[in-house]
């Protein structure tokens, strides 16, 4: 069959029209902006079928399915409670399934044609109309809200609303990507659509400034095999939406498919398990993000699918060599600033710091520097920690202490530069976001750590040694050169006794520095290869 068209564009005309009686409707908007950006990512102008008068008629109805659905490549649907019970969309959307894909118009792998746009969420009593051909599509959300209680918002269309652009942003970017794997793969067509190269005046859109960007492969029309990258975005409960969004985003832009592409089923266990095994085998990593909420179980299992996708994640680990886990935590979770109230989610927050296993890391940082871990993990022959090659000798201390003690460490911290080595301190005046990414990232950036046993008491000791051993989990890579414990001024019989198998050195000096005291463990750090 000859395709004639790169996309057809299906809606329920109710839902175009514009309630402040201006000429361009919701569809009409993202119909021009549709035009442009993958117009601009790929080069030319794609052709977008969209019918936009209430046609009627069997004549013309079997016209407009001949013109339009069966000889588009991709078809966008926009749903809403209209969509759903209109007799037309329906039948252009089995005109569409039923024309089938074909060896020259099939996505490649995973990819579906379908790309639903769900403008305005289905009610309760309208659900069960979805087409099932899209049901479990997780599609493209431009709403926001608790779907529970009713208080919904639809994104503007207008330029200053950053939540319609993003999701248009993901939608140019999967249209695009996928148009490129169907028409400019190395696979012969039989009939392609052609670039178009003509410019035209009539049709081209005016967009708005706003800040957007297609963050999707871009092509000028040659052919070029397309290599699939692909990241398991494990689905999360919706109290981390956005933060999942934010990711997703993130590796769309720099090239990377994020799977999975429809909604986990929940009828059975069985079913959702081999769907979460059938993704995690194609790709090379995958990312959990886990908050105060279990999440969603299937109907004949307790286990939220949350921990079900942790679970078979970790099972693909330790049987596929280079697979790696990232597992991402919020910054104060199970603190009274984000308490968790599940009990079943105590429980499995636990178990994620207690049975980490090779190639899996626990990060507790902002959704920043997941996002440039995530980076780091995929391409870690330019990993840096922001070191010039003419600086990569020069070893890394990193001195935690309390900010009562600063007048202590002083000595500490000259004898140290005098040695060669860079000093990074760690006065630790409380727990905000800000300092506790500066902490972590020292954690897994510093090549040695010197814990200083001052004004503060034995646990407050034992909960940075135990943060030592969490670098692993925070991205940390190699092991320490050397950690010690600086017991020093004011003394106590707390410190006398004090005694640990965490770190190979203890050091005890409650009167003037002593230069020799910190002799072995300069020496453990000096002596490593660069040293």
């Amino acid at each position: 069959m000859a395709f004639t068209h790169d996309i057809f564009i299906s809606y329920g005309h109710l839902d175009d029209l514009n309630p402040f009686g201006q000429d361009k409707g919701w569809v009409d908007l993202l119909h021009e902006r549709l035009a442009v950006l993958v117009g601009q990512a790929l080069g030319y102008q794609p052709e977008i079928w969209r019918d936009s008068r209430e046609l009627r008629g069997n004549y013309e109805l079997t016209g407009a399915i001949s013109e339009g659905v069966t000889r588009s490549l991709l078809l966008v649907p926009i749903i809403t409670p209209r969509y759903v019970q209109s007799d037309w969309c329906n039948r252009e959307m089995e005109a569409f399934h039923a024309s089938g894909p074909s060896a020259t118009n099939a996505a490649p792998g995973f990819h579906s044609r379908v790309f639903k746009v769900v403008k305005t969420p289905l009610p309760e009593h309208l659900q069960h109309l979805e087409p099932a051909h899209i049901r479990n599509l997780i599609g493209y959300q431009f709403y926001a809200g608790d779907t529970i209680s009713g208080l919904l918002t639809e994104f503007s269309p207008d330029a200053s609303d950053k939540n319609y652009w993003r999701t248009l942003n993901r939608l140019v970017a999967d249209v695009t990507r996928t148009l490129i794997e169907i028409k400019h793969s190395s696979r012969k067509q039989d009939a392609p659509i052609a670039p178009r190269t003509e410019s035209r005046t009539t049709d081209a859109p005016s967009v708005p400034d706003a800040p957007v960007s297609s963050a999707g492969p871009k092509s000028n029309g040659t052919s070029a095999p397309v290599t699939a990258k692909l990241v398991y975005l494990a689905e999360t409960t919706s109290d981390l939406s956005e933060e999942r969004e934010l990711v997703g985003d993130e590796l769309r832009q720099r090239g990377y498919s994020v799977l999975p592409e429809q909604k986990l089923p929940l009828e059975e266990v069985a079913a959702t398990e081999n769907a979460i095994r059938g993704d995690l085998a194609r790709c090379a990593l995958s990312v959990h993000l886990i908050g105060t909420r279990y999440g969603s179980t299937p109907e004949d299992d307790p286990r939220s699918v949350i921990r079900i996708q942790e679970q078979l994640a970790a099972e693909h680990g330790s049987t596929s060599a280079g697979f790696l886990r990232l597992l991402w935590i919020p910054p104060g979770l199970s603190t009274d600033a984000l308490p968790i109230k599940d009990e079943r989610q105590k429980s499995f927050v636990s178990e994620l710091h207690n049975r980490l296993t090779a190639g899996a890391e626990l990060l507790q940082t902002s959704v920043e520097d997941l996002k440039t871990r995530i980076v780091e993990k995929l391409n870690p022959a330019t990993k840096t920690v922001g070191r010039s090659p003419e600086r990569s000798k020069l070893k890394q201390v990193y001195l935690i202490c309390e900010n009562r003690d600063r007048s202590f460490v002083k000595p500490i911290k000259e004898y140290l530069f005098k040695q060669n080595l860079e000093v990074i301190t760690w006065l630790d005046q409380g727990e905000t976001d800000t300092l506790m990414d500066y902490h972590r990232r020292n954690l897994r950036e510093c090549d040695a750590a010197l814990v200083y046993f001052g004004s503060g008491d034995e646990p407050w000791v034992r909960k940075n040694l135990e943060d030592l051993e969490k670098a692993y989990g925070y991205g940390r890579d190699e092991d320490w050169l050397a950690n010690a414990v600086y017991v020093g001024s004011p003394p106590s019989e707390q410190k006398e006794d004090f005694l640990t198998h965490l770190v190979p050195f203890v050091i005890r000096n409650f009167s003037s520095f002593d230069p020799n005291d910190l002799r072995d463990f300069v020496s453990a750090v000096q002596a490593a290869d660069g040293g």
